[in-house]
């Protein structure tokens, strides 16, 4: 049985634990604490059944230290000791649940009988028995954590097989469920598991890993099947499976795994299990599929300042990413990504355009933050910018030009002339040629090819597209044509550019 001795005073640490023979009346002593703050941080992962403690220390008292014990309801008796008579810290040393109240000046003998007295408590009470159930379990769940997260050593193996005798025999098979189960759901999710196939359940932060010991003469899937269609799911989400490893030290690779692709939960919620093989052929949403016509749809929702029908506008795009048959979760975050930048952008250049500073905007949430609720968590977002423009439109100091070269930006597939552009902004042509020469020092014919080069030059770096699609996005359908001109305008084929790149 594990004792605690917690004093601020070395000499009355030493002393008791040198005046008992503890191992002699089969007692466990642990290393001594020097504060109640010590004790706190230990006693989760040692404990201790009885504490013996000082009542008045430096800091946090004895009678905090029973009331921590007491809140948390770990079964452990305490035992106070002080150099204080007084009747008022024995009353509130048992309002605190103290078992026991000693002064220091108590002989040997007193202290071991009132340590009986406590272990027979314990060894009569039944949440004892629970604790050291308990107890048994948190220490396998801290040994998977060193095993799964941090990689456990070699030698620490033999201590996890000593807890778990019967996962000795390989090969293995590792699920996730991206859920926590509390202990009794463990331990009964675990017996049922166990009528198909022998697991192990280990509750691990805010998910549960179950090990799996799989027959090596049984190639089907079949008992797995069935074993994953009797997993209590709150909320119906999948079950990842990983491939059948035959060592323990592959277990961690096998959890980086799994947890690598956890964010599938939220693409594949109708699938009861989801393999790397589910997703394996996925190459994320393509960029520029959709991408600029759904920006200038977004602009334009943002200029008429209608909050519902933006919302309406942004839950369909959700639902079309999410359902998006090569969507990666990364895809999916760098597309919102985009909207989210273009549409920040547009107003910033507008508030550049009258003289104002510029908005600071918060980052996206991570994908794992945000995809449990896209529109709670980044509609707010959105919706903040729209506010700022309509603010901004308010004013009769907008720049024109800095709106047209947006505009243009987006839509430089299509054929744009400068009348359609001027009637965008309604402006006559002839005048909003001579802003754009006023401004940018170039003709509108001038501006347009500078953009589309430009464009040109990003999708040349950064996407694997043939140089004639490239030449159909930015607005030529001429390829020869395009060519000419972007030599033109760099000084190099686009195929040289990109070579030199």
């Amino acid at each position: 049985m594990k004792v605690m001795i917690v004093d601020d005073e070395v000499i009355i640490r030493e002393g008791m634990r040198k005046v008992i023979p503890w191992r002699e009346y089969g007692y466990e002593l642990l290393e001594t604490a020097s504060s109640a703050e010590e004790a706190i941080e230990r006693i989760k992962r040692e404990q201790p059944e009885i504490v013996l403690t000082d009542i008045r220390m430096k800091g946090k008292s004895g009678l905090d230290l029973a009331a921590y014990i007491k809140a948390q309801a770990f079964p452990t008796e305490v035992i106070v000791l002080t150099g204080y008579g007084e009747f008022s810290y024995a009353q509130e040393a048992l309002r605190q649940g103290v078992c026991d109240y000693l002064l220091k000046t108590s002989a040997p003998e007193e202290i071991m009988k009132s340590l009986q007295k406590a272990k027979e408590r314990i060894e009569d009470s039944k949440e004892h028995r629970k604790w050291k159930l308990g107890s048994r379990e948190r220490e396998i769940s801290n040994l998977m954590h060193q095993l799964l997260v941090e990689k456990l050593e070699t030698s620490d193996y033999k201590k996890l097989f000593h807890l778990m005798p019967e996962m000795k025999k390989p090969p293995y098979q590792l699920l996730l469920l991206d859920e926590a189960l509390n202990p009794g759901q463990l331990a009964e999710a675990e017996k049922l598991w166990n009528t198909y196939l022998p697991g192990k359940w280990v509750a691990l932060h805010d998910k549960t890993v179950i090990i799996v010991q799989r027959d090596p003469q049984l190639a089907d899937h079949y008992l797995l099947n069935m074993a994953i269609k009797k997993i209590p799911q709150s909320n119906c989400l999948p079950v990842f499976v990983g491939s059948i490893v035959t060592s323990v030290s592959e277990w961690h690779a096998s959890y980086k795994e799994l947890d690598g692709i956890v964010l599938y939960k939220w693409l594949l919620s109708t699938q009861r299990m989801v393999t790397s093989n589910d997703i394996q052929g996925r190459k994320g949403i393509p960029h520029s599929e959709l991408l600029p016509a759904q920006e200038v749809q977004l602009l334009s929702y943002v200029k008429r300042g209608e909050s519902e029908i933006l919302k309406e506008w942004f839950r369909k795009r959700m639902y079309e990413l999410f359902n998006h048959p090569q969507a990666t979760p990364e895809s999916i975050h760098l597309y919102v990504q985009t909207l989210y930048v273009s549409t920040i952008r547009f107003v910033n250049q507008i508030a550049a355009s009258i003289g104002n500073t510029p908005h600071s905007y918060q980052s996206l949430p991570t994908p794992r933050e945000w995809f449990p609720s896209p529109l709670e968590l980044l509609f707010p977002l959105f919706l903040r910018i729209m506010n700022d423009y309509q603010e901004l439109s308010s004013s009769t100091q907008v720049n024109y030009v800095q709106n047209v070269i947006h505009y243009m930006e987006q839509r430089l597939g299509d054929s744009l002339t400068l009348q359609k552009i001027a009637n965008h902004v309604h402006l006559h042509p002839n005048y909003l040629g001579d802003l754009i020469k006023k401004e940018t020092g170039k003709s509108y014919v001038e501006l347009l090819t500078e953009l589309r080069m430009k464009k040109a030059i990003i999708l040349l770096t950064h996407s694997p597209a043939k140089v004639k699609d490239i030449a159909k996005i930015v607005g030529y359908s001429d390829w020869k044509y395009f060519i000419t001109l972007f030599k033109k305008h760099t000084g190099v084929t686009p195929s040289q550019y990109r070579r030199n790149e």
